[in-house]
């Protein structure tokens, strides 16, 4: 199951490797969104650049290493966060496709910086607290029964010779 807030909501734009050379987290973006088409656009901000492309984090990633080798432009996710104003005006959905720009004439950020902030209230979570309590208690005791009593004599599993 996939929570998704709709009024904090981004685009992960997925960019050609050969187009980022100058994208950094900061950077103002315009967005439309084939929903609404031309008729309206969102105004984003950079977020930050994934650290791989799409294909790097697959279940089976391809291996281009060996045989025949067509260089495929790689397409690198770039988060655009959206304005809440803007999205609860006109809502959007999880999915839809859109179509991106980005202003890239300021260059102040490092590529690696990120303004991504994941402590919203929708990302908190004590679900696993219990559970790691538990565990840890659990273990605790479980070396505690298998532990031999000061001063006495551990016989071998196999006595030798046998």
């Amino acid at each position: 199951m996939t929570i998704v807030p709709l009024d904090h909501l981004w685009v992960e734009a997925n960019l050609w490797e050969s187009r980022l050379h100058w994208v950094r987290p900061g950077q103002p973006a315009l967005v439309t969104v084939d929903l609404y088409g031309q008729s309206y656009t969102y105004h984003g901000t950079v977020e930050g650049l994934v650290p791989g492309t799409g294909s790097v984090f697959a279940l089976l990633p391809p291996d281009n290493a060996t045989g025949n080798f067509i260089h495929i432009v790689q397409r690198v996710p770039v988060r655009i966060a959206l304005r809440t104003d803007e999205i609860l005006k006109q809502p959007l959905r999880p999915g839809l496709s859109a179509v991106t720009s980005i202003d890239i004439r300021d260059t102040g950020q490092s590529p690696n910086a990120a303004l991504t902030e994941t402590s919203a209230k929708e990302y908190e979570t004590d679900i696993f607290s219990d559970d790691v309590a538990n565990a840890n208690a659990k273990a605790d005791q479980i070396i505690k029964d298998n532990l031999a009593p000061k001063g006495a004599l551990v016989e071998p599993a196999c006595p030798s010779g046998e």
